[in-house]
């Protein structure tokens, strides 16, 4: 299955530029050097790898639960019960391991009142892993993206293309079908 994730990944060339796909009801702007993945669930971008770092943007809808917990976003949650959901998922799964959440705060995305969760764990190979995530709601869609890296060198080092993503992000209204 992650031979087939990277074979996908490799065909991939997009670099840089804006990304809008009516799917996705968003836009954002890729850094240069970035490729994307596009698929109907979420938009992946990376820089080398997605074993080194990405950057994904999704908008779920609320009414779909979280594999783990089979939790789900309600309409009318406050930022910090959203976030505890969030928290509650990444607690569930069994592949996070030595899981730390090291911040969980209050954040405003384009307007949107929402949260910010930094958090660091571990793959079954030991190797480590820092990801900023940040999530809002915004009528029955729930918005979140993130950054993942390995290691303190990557996240230091991309963490500005990901601002840049996060500063560019911008909602689009679905065309009619």
């Amino acid at each position: 299955m992650m031979l087939l994730f990277v074979a996908g990944f490799v065909a991939c060339t997009h670099t840089g530029g804006i990304s809008k796909s009516a799917s996705y009801s968003f836009t954002i702007d890729i850094p240069e050097g970035w490729r994307k993945i596009d698929n109907n669930r979420y938009l992946f971008v990376t820089k080398e790898s997605p074993f080194l770092q990405y950057i994904m943007v999704q908008n779920r809808p609320i009414d779909r639960s979280f594999r783990h917990t089979k939790k789900k976003i309600q309409r009318d949650m406050i930022p910090e019960e959203a976030a505890q959901i969030v928290i509650d998922e990444l607690i569930s799964d069994q592949n996070l391991m030595n899981l730390r959440i090291l911040d969980n705060t209050p954040a405003t995305i384009q307007g949107h009142e929402g949260f910010k969760i930094l958090y660091t764990y571990s793959d079954s190979e030991g190797k480590g892993y820092k990801t900023l995530y940040y999530g809002f709601i915004k009528e029955d869609t729930f918005f979140n993206l993130r950054f993942t890296a390995v290691d303190q060198i990557y996240f230091q080092r991309d963490i500005g293309d990901f601002r840049n993503v996060l500063n560019t992000f911008q909602i689009i209204k679905k065309e009619a079908a």
